[in-house]
C-alpha cells in the first residue's frame, strides 16, 4: 500500500506544494508557510512537486541567510545529503561544466596528470586533511552552505565526504 505523498495539498479541488517555515524564520517571511500552485490533474502535479519543493526549501535557505548575515555560526544540515549524493551531485556539475568547456573552440584539452594523481593520492587515504581541502574543500563549503552536510573540517564524516567527491572527480 501506498504512503501518503509529502508537501502536497489540496486546496479547491487544485494541487499544491507545500513546506512549513520554521518558526525562527516566519518573522523574516511573513508567513508561516510556503505554497506553489501545481495545478488540477493529479499526476501533472506529482511530476511538479520535486521541483516545486526545492524552490521553495530553496526561500527558506535564502531566509536562513539573512536570519544569519553578519554572524558566522554552524548551521545544521537542513537537507542532509548522504555523501554519495553529495559526490553525484559534484559530479554531474563537473559534466555540465566539461561540456561547455569543450564546445568552445579556445579549449586547448588534455588531462592535468598532477591533479589526477592527487585525486589518486586522496582516494588511497593516503593525503591528510589540508590537501583534501585543497582538492575539494570549496565545493564541500558549497554543499554546507546550502544546508547539505554540516561535517567540520577535519572530522571523520568530512573524510569520508572528501574522499567520496575526489571518487566522483
Amino acid at each position: 500500500m501506498a504512503g501518503k505523498v509529502m508537501h502536497i495539498v489540496i486546496r479547491k479541488g487544485r494541487y499544491h506544494a507545500r513546506l512549513v517555515i520554521p518558526k525562527h524564520l516566519r518573522e523574516i517571511l511573513g508567513k508561516t508557510e510556503l505554497r506553489t500552485p501545481l495545478g488540477g490533474d493529479y499526476r501533472q502535479a506529482l511530476k511538479l512537486l520535486p521541483g516545486a519543493v526545492a524552490q521553495l526549501q530553496h526561500q527558506i535557505v535564502l531566509a536562513e541567510r539573512r536570519a544569519g548575515a553578519g554572524q558566522p555560526q554552524a548551521v545544521p544540515a537542513c537537507y542532509p545529503l548522504a555523501p554519495d549524493q553529495l559526490a553525484h551531485s559534484l559530479y554531474t556539475q563537473r559534466l555540465a561544466f566539461d561540456d561547455e568547456l569543450r564546445n568552445d573552440p579556445r579549449w586547448p584539452g588534455g588531462i592535468d596528470d598532477l591533479l589526477v594523481q592527487w585525486l589518486r593520492d586522496a582516494i588511497a587515504e593516503k593525503a591528510n586533511d589540508a590537501e583534501l581541502g585543497e582538492l575539494v574543500g570549496a565545493q564541500i563549503e558549497r554543499f554546507r552552505a546550502a544546508g547539505n552536510l554540516s561535517a567540520e573540517p577535519g572530522s571523520t564524516e568530512w573524510r569520508e565526504i572528501a574522499r567520496a567527491l575526489c571518487m566522483r572527480s
